[in-house]
């Protein structure tokens, strides 16, 4: 048994008791180590509704994960000769219009590393998906009437709208459709049979999104909307699951250089992928860009990382190239912090000694906020600073991620009462108290 085995051999059981206290509705754990799939586990619901169990086969919608799989593309067509880095990208899509004239210098390189100045998308139109081929080019030419935030090249500023481009460039380039061009290239060779980007391939298999509940209590439903819409193929909707993420984060460690299995890109390309090109603000962990990845430390380690989040979904992918380790974590809501899976994992891989994961303070009092009242609330939160801080956590920003959850489904009344409670929970909270001062002048 190596090292990291004998560290992960209570982690079943941590993660069994903390999915049966917490907020979470499904789960699925993956982790690589040294070639080997050191351990992959599924737990909670698929579908709150119906009671169905996640299970190995389970599939769930990966989110921005799936850029990951955009620049392995990208990178391969580049190694081949049939896309160069450093040229404009209206000299693979003439249609490419932006209201800007400078759109005419953004290459495929500002694109893959968000420099290019292209704005995000605020509206992703999940509740008026499109189904065929033709969507994603339909889309790239639809935002001509965009402007650009800066001067190309100048500044990183995230954008989903730049990797729907990339997507049809992968498209136009290859001659195939962008999901044709990743499954022949990157999901088969790779060994993920059952994955695809394709909703309609997998959905029997597929875990129900999840979102919170209004005030007849407090908790996950299935939303009412699936985050599909095939234009937004590219920047979101790998669906995948632990075991099979296993393959992609074993073929990412290789490096090009791996003898047993299927190398998707060459060295060469790794170390351009994996070199930072500027930083993001976004805090050691993601403190740089690189093309496709964030690139930071944690605990002393270097990571490699990117996370997902869209309705009823939330994923994590982190490589630890030089300690040869992998993780891969997704859950079917989107109101949780997956951080409370995601760092006691890494802590307990880097040898630092994990009793249990520790539960949601906010959670638990939102939930009570909305069940009996702001002032029980507050009772609740001195009692468990009292006598129970080692079993929860505190994090001011999730009462601001469940308000948002819950104002962006309508319940802005909920949302509002929640805040009022953080407010006075965490005073000097700036997130709290510019996120209640929004929702006030919204109501």
């Amino acid at each position: 048994m190596n090292t990291y085995q004998s560290r992960v051999q209570e982690l079943h059981t941590m993660l069994t008791r903390f999915m049966e206290n917490g907020p979470f509705t499904g789960l699925q754990v993956g982790i690589v180590s040294e070639d080997k799939i050191l351990f992959t586990g599924e737990y909670g619901s698929a579908n709150v509704s119906t009671g169905e169990p996640v299970v190995n086969s389970t599939l769930f919608h990966q989110a921005s994960v799936s850029k990951t799989f955009v620049v392995t593309a990208v990178m391969q067509l580049a190694e081949r000769g049939q896309v160069e880095l450093d040229s404009p990208i209206v000299s693979y899509l003439p249609y490419f219009r932006m209201n800007d004239e400078r759109y005419h210098q953004i290459t495929v390189r500002q694109l893959l590393n968000h420099t290019s100045g292209i704005p995000d998308e605020d509206d992703y139109a999940w509740d008026r998906p499109e189904y065929d081929e033709e969507s994603l080019e339909r889309y790239v030419k639809s935002i001509s009437r965009r402007k650009l935030l800066s001067e190309p090249g100048l500044l990183f500023a995230y954008s989903n709208i730049g990797y729907e481009i990339l997507g049809d460039l992968i498209a136009k380039v290859s001659g195939l459709s962008f999901e044709e061009y990743i499954s022949r290239n990157i999901l088969e060779p790779a060994g993920m049979k059952s994955s695809s980007f394709l909703k309609e391939e997998i959905e029997r298999d597929l875990a129900a999104p999840h979102v919170l509940r209004n005030s007849t209590g407090y908790g996950p439903y299935v939303s009412e909307v699936f985050p599909y819409h095939r234009a937004h193929a590219p920047s979101s909707t790998l669906y995948t699951n632990a075991q099979e993420m296993c393959q992609y984060m074993q073929m990412h460690l290789g490096q090009g250089q791996a003898e047993d299995r299927y190398n998707a890109l060459q060295p060469g390309s790794y170390e351009q992928m994996w070199s930072p090109t500027m930083a993001t603000g976004w805090g050691p962990e993601h403190e740089d860009v690189g093309l496709g990845w964030f690139l930071g430390h944690y605990n002393g380690s270097r990571i490699l990382s990117h996370s997902g989040w869209d309705t009823g979904f939330l994923s994590e992918l982190i490589l630890l190239p030089d300690d040869n380790l992998g993780i891969s974590i997704m859950t079917n809501c989107d109101h949780v912090w997956l951080g409370s899976v995601t760092r006691p994992i890494l802590d307990l891989l880097l040898g630092i000694e994990v009793r249990q994961f520790k539960q949601s303070m906010v959670h638990h009092l939102a939930k009570t906020v909305i069940t009996s009242g702001t002032a029980a609330a507050i009772n609740e939160c001195q009692r468990i600073r009292r006598s129970e801080q080692n079993a929860y956590y505190e994090a001011d920003f999730e009462f601001v991620r469940i308000a948002d959850t819950l104002s962006y489904s309508g319940h802005l009344e909920e949302a509002i009462r929640i805040l009022s409670c953080a407010e006075a929970l965490f005073p000097d909270s700036e997130v709290v108290a510019g996120k209640l001062q929004q929702l006030l002048t919204e109501a």
